[in-house]
C-alpha cells in the first residue's frame, strides 16, 4: 500500500474511532448534580416541664383513713378540703378512724388506700402479710400528756390505776410507757388499757370511767380547764417519735408510683401552710372538727413549734416505736426499721423543685 493511502485510511480509522467513543458516552460522564441542601437542625431545645411538676397518678380517686383528728394529721384533710388533691389530679376522700388499730386494719383489707398513723403501725405490718410503708412523717415529736382526774396528782396517786391509750404498740402506748418512765414507775405499777383514738380516750376521762389518759399537749388547757390534772409533760423531753406517718400497702405502692408521689406531695403543701398560711390552717381546722375559731388557732400555733414541715425522719422516729413494740412483741426485735420507710419520695420532690415551688425548706 502506497504511503498516501495509508495514511489516508489511519485518519479515517481514527475519526471512526472518536465517532463511536462519542455516541457510547464512554469518554465523556456527565458531571453529578451537587447535593439538594438540607435544612440545618432545630438548635433550640425541647421544651422542659416547669419546675415541680408532678406526674399524672395511676389513681385518680382515693380513700385516705385518719385515726385521730388532731392537728398532726390534719395535712391530708386540708390536703381535701382546700382543695390541694384536686388541683393534683387527685379526688380524695377522707375519713376519720378510731386508732391506729381500726386505721391500719382497713388499710391491709384494701378499705384504703393511704392510711395516716403512727409509724409503729408499720413496723409492726413487717411481720405480717400485708406489710406496710411510711413515705412522709407529719411530726417527729412526743408531745403528750398523761391526764389524769383531778384527785390524782402524784406518782404514789397513779399506782394502780388506769391509763387509757388508742392501740398496744401504738403512739399513746408509746406515749404512756415514757410518762410512766418518767414517774419512775414500771408498768407493774399502773394498768395500760386501750380505749381507742383521743376523742374516746378524753370521753372516758370526762365519764369517769378511765382514771388517766394520753391527750395531746395542745388540749392542756381545756384539760385544767375541765378539772383534771397533768401528771407528766413529754414535750418537754424532746423525744423523737413518727407520730403520723402517710402508710400505703407495698403491693399497693408497686403498681401506683406516681399517684403515692402525688399524695405525698399534697399533703406536703397542706403541711406547709401551717407556716405560711395559718389563718387559713385555722379555719379549715375549726371547721373539720366543729371548735371555736381561737381554739383551733392555739392549736395551729402549737402545731407549728413541734410540727415536720420538711415531712422527713432520721431513723430514730422509728427505732423508738420498736422498742416500745418489742416489749409486747419480741418478734419485732429483728426487724430493721428501714423495711418500714421509704424517703425516695420525698427526695424526687426535692429533685424536680416541688419544695421549692411551695415555699418550704428542703429536707
Amino acid at each position: 500500500m502506497t504511503q498516501p493511502k495509508r495514511t489516508r485510511l489511519l485518519g479515517l480509522l481514527a475519526v471512526a474511532s472518536l465517532a463511536f467513543a462519542a455516541c457510547s458516552g464512554g469518554a465523556t460522564t456527565a458531571p453529578t448534580p451537587a447535593p439538594t441542601p438540607t435544612a440545618a437542625p432545630d438548635a433550640t431545645p425541647a421544651p422542659t416541664e416547669p419546675p415541680g411538676t408532678l406526674p399524672t397518678p395511676e389513681l385518680t380517686s382515693v380513700k385516705i383513713g385518719l385515726s385521730v383528728t388532731e392537728t398532726s394529721q390534719f395535712a391530708s384533710k386540708a390536703a381535701e378540703v382546700l382543695g390541694i388533691f384536686a388541683e393534683n389530679g387527685i379526688t380524695a376522700e377522707v375519713l376519720v378512724f378510731e386508732g391506729d388499730g381500726k386505721t391500719t386494719a382497713a388499710l391491709q383489707a384494701g378499705q384504703l388506700d393511704v392510711a395516716m398513723v403512727g409509724v409503729s403501725s408499720a413496723v409492726s405490718s413487717q411481720i405480717t402479710d400485708s406489710p406496710m410503708v411510711v413515705l412522709s412523717v407529719n411530726a417527729v415529736l412526743l408531745t403528750d400528756n398523761i391526764v389524769c382526774q383531778g384527785d390524782v396528782k402524784t406518782a404514789d396517786d397513779i399506782k394502780g390505776k388506769r391509763i387509757a391509750i388508742s392501740t398496744f404498740g401504738g403512739t399513746s402506748n408509746g406515749a404512756a410507757l415514757l410518762g410512766i418512765k418518767a414517774l419512775n414507775l414500771t408498768t407493774n405499777d399502773v394498768v395500760i388499757t386501750q380505749v381507742g383514738g383521743q376523742s374516746a380516750r378524753i370521753a372516758a376521762l370526762q365519764g369517769g370511767s378511765i382514771e388517766c389518759a394520753v391527750v395531746d399537749s395542745n388540749l392542756e388547757d381545756d384539760m385544767i380547764a375541765q378539772g383534771f390534772s397533768i401528771l407528766v409533760h413529754l414535750k418537754t423531753a424532746g423525744v423523737e417519735w413518727g407520730r403520723s406517718g402517710m402508710a400505703v400497702r407495698k403491693d399497693w405502692l408497686a403498681q401506683n408510683p406516681n399517684t403515692a408521689l402525688v399524695l405525698v406531695a399534697s399533703a406536703l403543701a397542706a403541711q406547709n401552710l401551717y407556716w405560711t398560711d395559718p389563718a387559713k390552717m385555722a379555719q379549715a381546722y375549726a371547721d373539720f372538727n366543729q371548735l371555736d375559731l381561737a381554739d383551733a388557732e392555739k392549736q395551729v400555733t402549737d402545731f407549728v413549734e413541734i410540727g415536720n414541715r420538711s415531712m422527713t425522719w432520721t431513723d430514730g422516729a422509728f427505732e423508738n416505736p420498736k422498742e416500745v413494740l418489742a416489749t409486747v412483741n419480741p418478734d419485732i426485735t429483728d426487724v430493721p426499721v428501714s423495711s418500714a420507710y421509704d424517703r425516695s419520695f420525698l427526695q424526687k420532690l426535692v429533685d424536680i423543685g416541688y419544695y421549692e415551688k411551695i415555699g418550704s425548706p428542703a429536707p
